[in-house]
């Protein structure tokens, strides 16, 4: 149905509820779009990737070392969406709609392309919509230091969550002659969140003896545009030889989110009155986000000898922030609303300039590679209604090697190293406090530094008439490593809560392999399957008590069959084993979808039904 499907069902790469994305159990890894990062990130990533329609994706190219060329951003490597584009003569288009037996759950897809004399263009528009209920609880108890119960405090959980969007691209390439085209590409994206939910409490004693029974009602609704444009420019003095490519890129993103709390009194099961029923606390929360980012880029490509290449370039990066945040409550329930001191304003900057140059060389049948990139990193993180500024700055060395070795047509080994890093994001910087609800709280710690981790990635690659076979063991050191700091007894405007911060441990270790074969058998169909195992191992240094020891595995199978020359079934499975980290454990997770597709007009359209999930 969307980008987002297309990427949990590639080997390595998982996609979870919330839409993000990672690689070999590892959530930071970069996600890019035509070779370019994607616009946007964490959970506002996960959202473009479902309203962007699957039948705008040609390929997903998965770069789990990559060179020094590269962005460092995307500690396990890079995932790029490569869109369709235009390749036929003339005019050539195509639609895709699709409905779910779910109620509210639709999609629908168009694209047309144009390609004549100097000018060729390519254009697509999808519509994604998610209408769907939520049941669900959550269930807390505090424990004394002896491990006995304080209080319960339960929640039953009753809602609906609307997802919507709009996604338009477009792309025009113009050859001012033989060796230089210019290129104008534009992706707009527009979606909407609303979530309306209400959690009935029920607050109870060390004996589970009932003290207070409420329900918090929650009205949510979150609006939120995306303009990105990117000025091209290349210059090709030999195909792939010897190229001078330049690009501006900016990037316009606005999240405008409100919300409305209310505490609302219900009788203790029992009572003969009904004591303080009503509306008695209040909070209409606003959130008003601007996040502007410009790019400009010059890339340079030199073939100096029949198998030695070389690449240089330079990038310069500028992002700014801009939010506001305004809390507004009335305890009492009269209509009375007043300031809280959680509103906050914040002004977030960040400035990278960076300089690369890779050196390529073949030699009998090795084919060798070594890069190094230079980075100047400075971010200003400033809290307008307090005045604190929290400046930092750093200098980076990325490098990076690749040694490729080629036993014959059909086997090759490799070996690769790069060092990647994770800058912390605004969330993870802003010290304001912000509530899940009555008893969880989120708050940033500005003070984070980013995290870099070292890579070595081996590769065996076996390929044949009937399929490939490929092993790719790995292992990574990360230093400074961020991880989440959950606090079960904090104290927050006066509540007793569970606090979920972040902070710096010493370092993180994992290592593991992936193994990834397929089976083609002709006409008949094909079959792939994948395992994947790892190990991580976090150490929290002399300031924490936080660390893990664990080790996980996942597996995916699919096939596809040929029916006749247009029927086709599809199915697939995956599982992925419980999984511990610091204080707590991600439970399994196994998924099944199975499809049938129907070619009509002679392979000029498609009708497909698909079964999601069903176990």
């Amino acid at each position: 149905n969307n980008a987002s499907e297309i990427l949990d069902a590639v080997p390595s790469v998982q996609v979870d509820g919330d839409g993000k994305v990672s690689l070999s159990g590892n959530e930071n890894v970069a996600v890019q779009i035509n070779g370019r990062p994607a616009p946007m990130t964490g959970a506002q990533l996960g959202q473009f990737l479902k309203q962007l329609p699957a039948s705008v994706v040609e390929r997903v190219e998965v770069v789990p070392t990559p060179s020094a060329r590269y962005d460092p951003e995307g500690m396990a490597g890079i995932i790029n969406i490569v869109l369709k584009a235009n390749t036929d003569l003339g005019m050539s288009g195509g639609v895709s709609v699709a409905s779910a037996t779910a109620s509210g759950r639709y999609n629908g897809s168009g694209n047309i392309g144009y390609q004549t004399g100097p000018w060729t263009t390519f254009s697509s528009y999808g519509y994604n919509a998610d209408d769907r209920g939520i049941d669900g609880i959550n269930d807390r108890a505090k424990l004394g230091t002896n491990g006995l119960p304080l209080s319960f405090t339960n929640q039953d959980i009753l809602g609906r969550q609307v997802n919507g969007g709009h996604n338009l691209t477009t792309n025009v390439d113009y050859k001012l002659n033989t060796r230089d085209v210019l290129t104008n590409a534009l992706n707009l994206n527009f979606r909407k969140f609303d979530d309306n939910s209400n959690a009935t409490y029920s607050e109870l004693n060390s004996a589970q003896s009932l003290l207070d029974y409420y329900d918090r009602p929650r009205d949510s609704h979150v609006e939120s545009s995306m303009i990105d444009y990117t000025l091209a420019f290349k210059r090709t003095f030999d195909p792939r030889k010897h190229e001078l490519s330049t690009e501006l890129r900016f990037n316009r993103s606005r999240d405008n989110d409100h919300t409305d709390l209310s505490r609302v009194q219900l009788p203790l099961p029992g009572a003969l009155t009904t004591g303080e029923n009503g509306s008695a606390e209040l909070e209409k929360d606003h959130t008003d986000a601007l996040t502007q980012t410009l790019n400009a880029q010059l890339d340079y490509t030199r073939t100096l000898k029949p198998r030695t290449k070389l690449e240089t370039g330079y990038k310069g990066t500028g992002r700014w922030l801009d939010r506001d945040y305004s809390v507004l409550k009335d305890e009492l329930g009269s209509g009375g609303f007043i300031p809280s001191n959680l509103s906050n304003e914040m002004n977030f900057n960040e400035m990278v300039q960076a300089g690369y140059a890779v050196l390529s060389q073949g030699a009998g049948k090795f084919d060798l590679q070594g890069g190094l990139r230079a980075e100047y990193a400075r971010r200003d993180f400033t809290l307008r209604n307090t005045n604190e500024a929290f400046p930092y700055s750093y200098t980076s060395l990325f490098p990076s090697a690749v040694a490729l070795y080629k036993f014959s047509d059909a086997t090759q080994a490799k070996i690769a190293y790069s060092r990647r890093i994770r800058r912390p994001g605004t969330q993870e910087l802003n010290p304001f406090p912000v509530f899940f609800d009555a008893q969880n709280v989120f708050f940033g710690n500005p003070k984070l530094n980013p995290e870099y981790t070292d890579a070595i990635e081996f590769g065996l690659t076996r390929s044949g008439s009937r399929g490939s076979l490929q092993l790719s063991p790995f292992y990574r050191h990360t230093t400074d490593i961020i991880r989440v700091d959950i606090n079960t007894d904090d104290v927050v405007d006066g509540r007793s809560v569970t606090s979920v911060s972040f902070q710096n441990l010493a370092s993180s270790n994992s290592y593991g392999t992936d193994l990834n074969g397929q089976l083609r058998f002709g006409k008949y169909g094909n079959a792939f399957g994948s395992f994947n195992v790892f190990k991580q191992v976090t150490d929290g240094g002399s300031e924490s008590s936080l660390g893990s020891d664990a080790v996980t595995w996942s597996s995916r199978v699919s096939a596809t069959a040929n029916v006749n020359s247009t029927l086709t079934f599809q199915g697939s499975y995956f599982y992925r084993a419980p999984m511990k980290i610091e204080r707590g454990e991600f439970s399994a997770t196994q998924m099944a979808n199975f499809s049938l597709r129907q070619k009509l007009l002679e392979g000029k359209a498609s009708v497909s039904l698909r079964l999601q999930d069903p176990f």
